[in-house]
């Protein structure tokens, strides 16, 4: 307000009908401002605005022409840091030219580098203006030499532009192979546990036997007959305690890898991905060191029998070669907005070969994974997806020419009447997927809080249990691989397979549901052990087992009663109802109940059996299962785990209606910066002594009119480049301000500083401010009234207050140790 108004905004002020209990400093800043000079006969506001606009642009380009460490006088020959080493992020010093001019403007340096700090929240505004920057500095550059036909240059522009088709396939082919010779290894650690092979070592059963039967197949030898022990009863339980022994051999291993050299290699991974595409950032999660451990110590883990698979674990290894491979390249080891892009395509490989679905891997990463997914990304992920499958189909290991072991083909029909048994598999299906939710986040809670600190005996523990229980029944002992195969294996009225001869249906009825039930609990506690584990293969063994069991109901009812009204249709046909199809169908059910996947699952199905006829009915037990399971618990597995390991996650899909407004949650006592002088020392202090992921920037405190805000990550970075230059010592000043009167070397922090951050007022509705946050990706807001500094809402503040209205818990959310680190 200019002076002569300046009563009547006091008294508006006063009148506003904001509480002084929320605002307290509101008030009183406005007695406190220093009056302003008045206006001059003649001039009016909006041009002193404009000059006083042209005066701070002017000061920027001064400012860019004098480099990011100011020494006034720069005529003279001292070294310091330009603008070009800000770019470039290098240690050296360089002299300035004669006319003290920077190749850089000075307002775009705080796009040049995407320096995140672990647990931090990335800006993707911020990385979507630097991309667009580097790309016009590309096209200038080969704009030029275009003009001066140099040839290097136009080369690179290429390169520049295909850099995410180059490192899609570089990808794709390391994810393909990675996934041939993790089966491979699997199917051999995994048959180490009931013999060897007499004619190659490292042979598998399959391998060692070619197609055989294992009951005569003279090559391979049990580890009783390897001992000599002649008697049936004493071999049995020779073979029973070897079986034991690897299974907590293997578990241990891997359990003692995880927990020494890669923390982040536990679990599926698929949570952490997800939150990790949402825009947090955790540094080791994707490194090399995550993925040398993931993979040999997956291998171990499923070779062991614990009821966990590989599936979901190849999403987090396709991640961290997609992470690995990026520092090749500039466009995205700079910009993690453009790098979790290509994390959405890794993903889509990951499915990709584990279920030999290309398609269904695509939209696996647009539905459960993916935050932000445009079209190239799409396109670019189906490419990704489509050459993995195409290397893993190369190497074929399973030496039968199929993607996946239980990939089938169907000849038989389904019937009108197989809808009743189908909503059935999709009801029973969402009841046992929220039951397991629940009892799996109850398990992890407990281990978290008191056996946390004992991973390696847990996991050996309860692999030994596994092998106990598993080793005396036929569907538990095996390769879940493999047992699923069986049970989705066509059943036809010339099948010798037990799983479809009708008269002895009842005895395979209860050892499929005591295998079903027993695989629930195993599963209940076996997911969230440390060790690399996925959720889908004894997801589907559990659907699979029950589906076929249900489906050899049906067709026993349908043989004692054939005339019964519903099995009409079956008059005609000699094998009416086949229990290998309610197999493939109560897998989905199953699937669909834990993780409340809907398309994606279908489609994976749909690949799977290759046979368009059985979507319809895979769909509506999709559906079912779903509405069934977010009738009791709306969130899926992966959901719940993120919300258990307080990740701040925000669901683009998720809708919340609210009735506050921000001063409702936002915080008001503030930590700010101010435009006086700080030393680098004091700055270095603030870092250091608390976890703030950045700071507001005011005039004063006793003010708080709002400048700009500036992020830990990008003031730690700038302290670091100013204190390499030999004249900058602890106790040179840093300013942020646009007029500086220091006859010393100072260090101009306004190149960092966001001198427009988005803002609103106390009054704006949490429904504006959640899709503020929900669709524009934004980290921050800050609250102002009328230019001041009220408070700030951050993401985890909304998430806090979601969780405590909506989920009725209070959460912490991940923090990094700083002083550690």
């Amino acid at each position: 307000c200019s002076s002569q108004f300046r009563e009547v905004c006091c008294m508006e002020l006063v009148k506003e009908d904001l509480s002084s209990d929320s605002f307290p400093d509101i008030n009183t800043h406005a007695e406190t401002i220093e009056r302003e000079p008045e206006i001059p006969e003649g001039e009016n506001l909006p041009s002193r605005v404009e000059n006083e606009l042209l005066e701070e642009e002017e000061a920027d380009i001064r400012g860019s022409q004098s480099g990011f460490v100011v020494i006034p006088n720069a005529a003279a020959s001292e070294e310091y840091h330009s603008e070009s080493e800000l770019r470039n992020r290098k240690a050296e010093t360089v002299p300035l030219n004669n006319q003290g001019s920077s190749d850089i403007p000075d307002h775009q340096s705080r796009y040049e580098a995407s320096i995140y700090e672990d647990f931090d929240t990335i800006d993707w505004i911020r990385d979507s203006i630097s991309d667009r920057m580097l790309r016009a500095q590309v096209d200038a550059k080969a704009e030029t030499a275009k003009k001066k036909k140099g040839f290097l240059q136009k080369i690179y522009k290429q390169f520049y532009r295909s850099q995410g088709w180059i490192l899609v396939t570089v990808m794709a082919v390391i994810v393909g192979f990675l996934a041939g010779a993790i089966d491979v290894a699997v199917d051999f650690l995994a048959d180490t546990r009931f013999g060897y092979c007499t004619t190659g070592v490292f042979l598998s059963r399959k391998l060692c036997c070619n197609e055989t039967p294992v009951e005569s197949c003279t090559v391979w030898k049990s580890w009783s007959e390897a001992m000599g022990v002649d008697s049936i009863g004493w071999g049995y339980f020779v073979d029973y305690l070897v079986y034991i022994f690897a299974a907590g051999l293997f578990a241990g291993l891997t359990a003692w890898y995880v927990k020494k050299l890669a923390r982040w290699a536990s679990g599926s991974g698929i949570p952490e991905v997800k939150t990790i595409l949402g825009g947090f950032v955790i540094l080791k999660f994707n490194s090399w060191q995550t993925l040398f451990v993931k993979v040999p110590g997956l291998v171990l883990s499923v070779a062991s029998g614990l009821n966990l698979g590989k599936e979901g674990p190849l999403v987090h290894v396709a991640c961290c070669v997609c992470e690995v491979i990026s520092n090749a390249f500039p466009k995205y080891k700079k910009n993690q907005a453009k790098l979790r892009e290509m994390f959405s395509a890794a993903a889509a490989a990951g499915v990709s070969v584990a279920f030999g679905a290309p398609i269904g891997g695509v939209l696996f990463s647009l539905e459960e994974v993916s935050y932000y997914f445009p079209h190239k990304t799409m396109w670019r992920a189906f490419f990704c997806a489509s050459i993995a499958a195409l290397v893993l189909q190369f190497m074929d290991p399973f030496h039968n020419g199929k993607l996946i072991i239980f990939q089938v083909d169907y000849t038989h029909s389904w019937l009108a009447f197989e809808f009743l048994p189908f909503i059935l598999l999709g009801i029973i299906g969402g009841l046992l997927g929220a039951v397991f939710i629940k009892l799996n986040i109850i398990v992890c809670k407990f281990r978290r809080s008191v056996i946390s600190q004992y991973s390696i005996s847990e996991a050996i523990c309860i692999a030994c249990l596994t092998a106990l229980v598993s080793y005396s029944n036929d569907y538990l002992r095996g390769n879940a691989s493999e047992i699923i195969s069986e049970l989705y294996a066509e059943c036809t009225s010339s099948s010798v397979n037990p799983l479809c001869n009708i008269e002895t249906a009842p005895t395979e009825i209860v050892i499929l549901l005591f295998a079903s039930i027993i695989r629930l609990l195993l599963t209940i506690f076996t997911f969230g052990v440390k060790v690399p584990a996925g959720l889908f293969i004894p997801t589907l063994a559990i659907g699979a087992s029950i589906g076929h069991g249900v489906g050899l109901l049906f067709a026993y009812w349908q043989n004692a009663f054939p005339d019964f009204f519903l099995f009409r249709e079956c008059s005609t046909l000699s094998y009416c109802i086949d229990p290998g199809v309610y197999g493939l169908i109560g897998s989905a059910a199953m699937l669909s109940g834990v993780t409340r996947m809907t398309v994606s699952l279908v489609v994976i199905m749909f690949e799977i059996t290759g046979d368009v006829q059985y979507i319809v009915p895979i769909m509506i037990t999709v559906m079912v299962a779903k509405w069934v399971g977010d009738g009791i618990a709306r969130d899926g597995i992966y959901d719940e785990h993120i919300l258990l390991n307080e990740y701040p996650f925000l669901d683009n899909k998720a809708a919340y209606r609210f009735s506050q407004v921000a001063k409702s949650i936002m915080k008001q006592n503030l930590f700010v910066l101010e435009l006086r002088p700080y030393s680098i020392s004091e700055l270095r202090k603030h870092l250091d002594n608390n976890v703030y992921t950045g700071w507001p920037v005011v005039t004063k405190k006793s003010e708080m009119l709002l400048v700009g805000y500036i992020a830990r990550s990008e003031l730690r970075q700038a302290l670091d480049i100013a204190s390499k230059n030999a004249l900058v010592t602890p106790e040179t000043k840093c300013y942020f301000s646009t007029t500086v009167h220091d006859p010393n070397p100072y260090v101009d922090l306004r190149p960092w500083m966001d001198s427009t951050p988005t803002q609103v007022t106390p009054r704006t509705p949490l429904n504006i401010i959640f899709d503020m946050f929900k669709k524009m990706g934004m980290r921050y807001l800050l609250v102002s009234y009328r230019g001041r500094l009220v408070g700030i809402l951050t993401k985890k503040d909304m998430l806090q207050h979601i969780a405590i209205h909506f989920h009725g818990k209070f959460r912490t959310f991940v923090v990094p140790d700083r002083k550690e680190q």
